[in-house]
């Protein structure tokens, strides 16, 4: 039973002084906020019933696994013809951790980490300090991600049309998926694979290319977090990509970039710009950023100066800037329109502190903006001489990967007779306009290899669980491309395969161990007599020395960049009745593939602080437009006075979002800092084929709001760019 403390009674100094608030909540001290307070420590509190915390059982469930409880297989012992140990395990002492180097692999990169182990078990995730920009430092998909190892809803056994089969026929369905091939030289084979910086996975994709040159090999990710490449490529003609050196830059314009989580090596940025904001001696003088946004983010929280800005308006805008710090008219076409408070004042001083800290400063700009932003960002950097000593450019591997509308236009011509997704849930997050679960219908033979048995799954012939990356053998690179091992911290508890055993079975390859894959890709790549001794140290400290993307210098084509301003977007001036809409990762979810990860859904989002749910987001501006804010107030603080609070639950309007002619449903939340008409919704949840934690979980308490946004709206490229909302209606009832 919980106690009930007795706060002692107040000072006259705290009655008659200054009163802090905590909480945006506290402040307004409505009713729903003091029933939660009152009911914080009840006296009789010795039970649950009727509190679910968002059903226990599902927040639990993985954490019972955790602890030994309803595996199958893997972490308990065998209870026949098992025998005492005669000797002690190597290294092994009891009650005492053992940790081993591996890496947790991202869309196109890695975080290294540290694995600590109990008895041949992982328990605890940290980062890897011999990797030096990320200085041992980990995020909350790290930290949580050793729960999805134990998690009993991930696939635990592989079927082909529903009915459970055998490793080996699992091994020989593969094998005969590529011989049959080869009379084909690939034709009717297409492969449909999340984005991989395995350097071991390229080459066995380099391998089914030459055997099977007929095969379509594509990729797709719901969403990006690096700046397409066509931009450095159409101003420098190299395929090379930008890495920040924060640490070394005065002054910083993130023009609707979130620097801290959504970009790729947000952790050493992170970093970085941490220390440009220590002052040591009277001589430093702290970085100063500004942010141009049309969300609310970290790097906004953060921002010396702040500026509000549609996302759809961030060309026009880069555009002025470079033309105030060029002196030059060459971008002036793309900034026609432009009109903001205080516009000229705001970008004569941003250009003029830029140009007073030449080399000393950065231009980054958010990877889900179009292309043309990245070239003229490119091109500020170079005129204010910070490339070389504020922004790197590295040389990085052209990615040859079809997309996911050449692959539908292949199924649509009833070319793809077997198709084999690995990862991703492409049926669940898709661009929607592809239709892309019908799709998979029309294909006869889905191989479809997955951590869990989702949407895409539920459509596939064949499923094949795939293993763990903390029971997986293979490699990866950092964003800055230093080489990194993954390997396994136990068995595969449900003899899942990883991605390389899978290409490497079609591909017909000799050795198929993920282990021999790895060792012969890493000391190809080392090359000497000493390559055994180099690839134990890289397996013993979790990077590979010197193996990092080289650096090159670039110089700027300016006839390059005229074809890419051809296709630039127009401007439109937003309004009410025509809003643009962003798709955003989850702070909590990502994309959708931590869904059933209870400890990241209790995990509040840093903004809005929701947890277990998302919403559409809409600005104090255009909630008055709307008619949900019945104060007519831009304040958040003066709308939850009048909210209807329930045990610490916002009960908001119910809101419809029609985009292209695709219509969702979901809250809207009045969030401050958005711009005026810009509707933020992000991805992730909504899903209908999940564990018990990720399923419905935006119905699980009311039962009114259907799945939330799972889509782009438009299928032309697949990242967040802005689009036009046709309809916005809110109805007029309550969320209860």
């Amino acid at each position: 039973m919980k106690r009930t403390f007795e706060h002692p009674a107040p000072s006259a100094s705290e009655l008659t002084g200054p009163k802090y608030w905590r909480s945006l909540d506290e402040l307004a001290a409505t009713p729903g906020f003091k029933a939660q307070v009152e009911r914080e420590f009840p006296a009789d509190a010795s039970n649950l019933n009727g509190v679910d915390r968002r059903q226990f059982f599902k927040l639990m469930a993985a954490s019972f696994a955790l602890g030994g409880v309803g595996l199958a297989a893997g972490c308990r012992r065998p209870e026949k013809h098992i025998l005492p140990y005669g000797k002690s395990v190597e290294d092994a002492i009891a009650g005492l951790p053992l940790y081993f180097a591996s890496a947790m692999p991202t869309r196109r990169g890695a975080v290294p980490i540290l694995a600590e182990t109990h008895e041949g078990r992982p328990t605890k995730i940290e980062g890897n300090p011999s990797y030096a920009p990320y200085g041992g430092a980990s995020n909350a998909f790290v930290q949580a991600s050793v729960l999805d190892l134990y998690d009993p809803d991930r696939a635990t056994v592989a079927t082909v049309k529903g009915a459970a089969v055998s490793a080996a026929v699992v091994q020989d369905l593969l094998a005969k998926l590529g011989a049959d091939a080869v009379a084909t030289s690939g034709a009717g084979l297409a492969f449909l694979a999340g984005q991989s910086s395995s350097p071991t996975r390229a080459a066995l994709v380099a391998k089914l290319k030459k055997k099977f040159p007929a095969a379509i090999w594509a990729e797709y990710e719901a969403g990006l977090d690096e700046a397409s490449a066509s931009a450095a490529q159409a101003a420098f003609g190299q395929s090379v990509k930008p890495l920040y050196q924060f640490a070394k830059a005065k002054r910083i314009v993130a023009i609707d970039a979130d620097f801290f989580q959504s970009e790729a090596h947000s952790l050493a940025y992170a970093r970085d710009f941490s220390k440009g904001r220590k002052v040591v001696s009277k001589t430093d003088a702290m970085n100063r950023l500004y942010s141009i946004e049309s969300s609310f983010s970290l790097v906004g929280s953060m921002a010396d100066h702040r500026l509000r800005l549609a996302s759809s308006h961030m060309l026009a805008f880069i555009a002025a800037l470079a033309g105030k710090v060029s002196g030059t008219e060459t971008f002036a076409a793309l900034a026609q329109g432009l009109n903001f408070k205080d516009q000229d004042k705001w970008l004569d001083a941003c250009a003029a502190d830029l140009l007073a800290h030449k080399g000393q400063s950065i231009i980054v700009a958010g990877s889900h903006l179009p292309p043309q932003v990245h070239a003229i960002a490119y091109v500020l950097n170079v005129i204010l001489g910070n490339v070389g000593k504020t922004v790197d450019f590295v040389e990085v591997p052209a990615n040859t990967a079809a997309s996911i509308s050449t692959l539908a236009s292949a199924i649509k011509a009833g070319s793809v007779k077997s198709l084999v997704i690995l990862g991703g849930n492409p049926a669940y997050d898709a661009p929607a306009d592809l239709g892309f679960a019908e799709l998979i219908k029309r294909v006869p033979d889905v191989v479809r290899y997955g951590y869990y048995v989702d949407e895409t799954s539920a459509l596939a012939g064949t499923q094949i669980q795939a293993a763990h990356y903390l029971e997986s053998w293979g490699d990866a690179r950092t964003a800055d491309g230093t080489i990194v091992p993954v390997q396994p911290m136990v068995m595969p508890l449900f003899n899942g395969l990883t991605e390389i055993e899978v290409l490497a079975r079609i591909a017909g390859e000799t050795v198929t161990d993920p282990y021999m894959q790895v060792y012969n890709t890493i000391t190809g790549l080392i090359g000497g007599g000493n390559a055994d001794h180099v690839f134990r140290q890289f397996l013993h400290a979790g990077v590979l020395e010197g193996s990092a993307y080289k650096k090159v210098d670039v110089s700027f084509n300016a006839s390059g960049i005229a074809p890419l301003f051809a296709l630039a977007p127009s401007y439109s001036e937003l309004s009410a009745t025509n809003l643009e809409v962003r798709f955003t990762f989850d702070a909590k979810v990502d994309d959708g593939r931590f869904a059933n990860n209870g400890w990241l859904q209790e995990c509040p989002d840093p903004i809005t602080k929701i947890s277990w749910d998302n919403a559409i987001l809409v600005s104090p501006r255009l909630a008055i437009h709307l008619g949900i804010d019945p104060e007519g107030s831009l304040l958040q603080v003066a709308r939850k006075e009048n909210a209807n609070l329930k045990q610490g639950k916002e009960q908001a309007f119910i809101g419809e979002v029609t985009v292209n002619g695709v219509t969702v449903r979901g809250p809207l939340h009045i969030q401050p800092g958005l711009s005026n008409f810009t509707i933020v919704l992000p991805l992730g949840y909504g899903r209908t084929v999940s564990g018990r934690v990720g399923k419905g979980v935006r119905r699980m308490r009311e039962g009114l709001a259907v799945p939330a946004v799972a889509l782009h709206a438009c299928g032309a490229v697949a990242c967040f760019l802005c689009r036009i909302v046709d309809a916005v209606c809110v109805q007029a009832r309550r969320r209860l």
